[in-house]
């Protein structure tokens, strides 16, 4: 009997320092969160006070930062522009990937990696802003007053590889969808860059390369829209505007051709077939060495051969749906 309680007792102990433990753990996280909050009230603050004094008017309904997550929300950020200037709501702002702990320090360095997405964005046209400009009319007339939107980009910094990679997201609803891919090599100064300094390090800039290269657009009904409005312009149909620019490019192909060969051919035949079926297009670059900073200046500053010479070097690569 006396094990029995013994053991009994030993639980209890072990439950209550966990118990302690817990709660110790789940106190210092409120605190350290709350403390986040805090700073990023307070950043957030001193930005709409500055920009008032700018004459720009700001506003946001909440903010939350996570330590744990390393991030920062902010709903419902507002740009109000005066008569002649837009709207902006940028709706939902999330910012992930940077350190609390590093804001305060003296020396402004990139974080390995961060992320910032914006939903259910939004920019609103004034009607004043319209009234007397035509460009802006047709912008309206092909977009409507209210332009929902977002975007997306991240980056991931391998200090020891140099490896920087880059991407980015744009989409405005009912309009397009645009996707960016980027990495670089050689960008291991980037870690120990100080972002505030007005020193810029060429030494690190001028040994970075280009690895690889893609964008993707989808069409998702802004190409149709523009030609309604040329179309309402010039008097003609839209199948007769679809015709022009693709008789527009095949002249284009017939000279690239007769001056640089045929190189440029498959990559134009894509062109072709998205302008006739305007769905997908993909552009990528995927050169067997990674692009340096003097190939780049040798293209430059050789003409069409040395334009040419990186062309092929890059092997630029295009596919239409």
């Amino acid at each position: 009997m006396n094990k029995i309680k013994a053991k009994v007792r030993g639980s209890i102990s072990i439950l209550a320092i966990t118990t302690v433990i817990t709660a110790s753990l789940a106190g210092g996280y409120y605190y350290v969160d709350h403390q986040a909050d805090i700073q990023a009230q307070d950043t957030l603050s001193k930005l709409v006070d500055d920009a008032k004094a700018e004459g720009v008017n700001l506003s946001y309904s909440a903010v939350d930062a996570s330590p744990l997550y390393r991030s920062v929300s902010i709903s419902n950020f507002k740009i109000k522009g005066n008569e002649q200037e837009p709207d902006i709501n940028l709706g939902n702002i999330e910012i992930s990937g940077f350190n609390w702990q590093t804001l305060n320090q003296e020396k402004a360095t990139l974080p390995p990696s961060m992320a910032i997405k914006i939903d259910n964005a939004s920019l609103q046209l004034n009607p004043s802003m319209i009234q007397n400009d035509p460009d802006l009319q047709a912008l309206v007339d092909t977009f409507g007053e209210k332009i929902n939107f977002s975007s997306h980009f991240s980056y991931a910094l391998d200090p020891e590889t140099g490896l920087l990679s880059i991407s980015s997201t744009d989409t405005m609803v009912d309009n397009f969808y645009f996707n960016t891919e980027l990495s670089f090599g050689g960008a291991d100064w980037l870690a120990t860059f100080d972002v505030e300094s007005a020193e810029k390090p060429l030494a690190g800039m001028m040994s970075t390369t280009l690895n690889t290269f893609s964008f993707t657009f989808k069409n998702q009904g802004i190409i149709e829209k523009i030609r309604a409005v040329a179309a309402k312009k010039t008097g003609r149909s839209q199948e007769q505007l679809t015709q022009e620019s693709v008789n527009q490019i095949k002249q284009l192909q017939y000279v690239a051709e007769q001056n640089w060969g045929p190189l440029f051919v498959p990559m134009i035949d894509e062109v072709l077939k998205f302008t006739q079926q305007p769905q997908q297009l993909h552009v990528s670059i995927n050169p067997e060495k990674a692009l340096t900073s003097n190939d780049f200046m040798l293209a430059f500053m050789g003409g069409d051969a040395g334009l040419l010479a990186l062309i092929k070097q890059a092997q630029i690569k295009v596919k239409a749906n």
